[in-house]
């Protein structure tokens, strides 16, 4: 009797283990389907979006040389060169991603002037190296157009007739300013005409 009472407590103790295991599988199995669960609902869930890199302001630079008129209606055009510091070549097809814009002096800020100012694309500058670049303005300088043949004199002498004009009737125009959103970069276009030498 003892033997057989025996060995029923040793198969109940053997079936209650069976039970037990088997409920701390089923748990575990059922714990992991959660986790599972939170880390894909974690991970597919919307974020906010990445805030953009700021302009970088030191990949291309420009420097101003000079001004001189164009056209027919003798308007300004600003020449400045332009160096790519970077290790790539910087290139721009249009102005999709471009705002051109002109600083203001006495506001301390930027003004869209996309309808008086314009720039010729495609914009090309290769790794390392300058390029000139011009900056067209919409507004017609009232002296005479230079002449033909000028001397290097004549032609200095012009130049700082224009500057002068510019000086004196645009005071409020500080240089220019192209942000290209794309690349994130921004050119600062110096305003030379107000220090160059007469």
């Amino acid at each position: 009797m003892r033997l057989k009472r025996g060995g029923q407590s040793h198969v109940g103790e053997w079936k209650r283990s069976l039970l037990v295991g088997i409920g701390w599988g089923l748990a575990t199995a059922v714990g992991l389907a959660i986790l599972a669960g939170m880390l894909l609902w974690y991970e597919g869930r919307p974020r906010p979006p990445k805030p953009p890199k700021p302009q970088n302001a030191a990949a291309i630079k420009a420097e101003y040389d000079y001004v001189e008129t164009e056209g027919e209606k003798n308007t300004i055009a600003f020449y400045y060169t332009l160096e790519n510091t970077t290790d790539f070549d910087y290139r721009v097809e249009d102005d999709k991603n471009i705002l051109m814009s002109s600083e203001l002096e006495e506001e301390k800020s930027l003004f869209s002037s996309s309808e008086y100012v314009r720039i010729d694309y495609p914009i090309i500058i290769p790794a390392k190296k300058r390029m000139r670049f011009v900056i067209h303005l919409e507004y017609p300088y009232p002296g005479k157009k230079e002449k033909e043949g000028a001397t290097l004199e004549e032609r200095r002498k012009y130049r700082a007739g224009i500057e002068k004009f510019i000086s004196d009737e645009l005071g409020n125009l500080d240089g220019f300013d192209l942000l290209d959103d794309a690349n994130r970069y921004e050119i600062i276009f110096p305003s030379g005409w107000k220090h160059a030498k007469p």
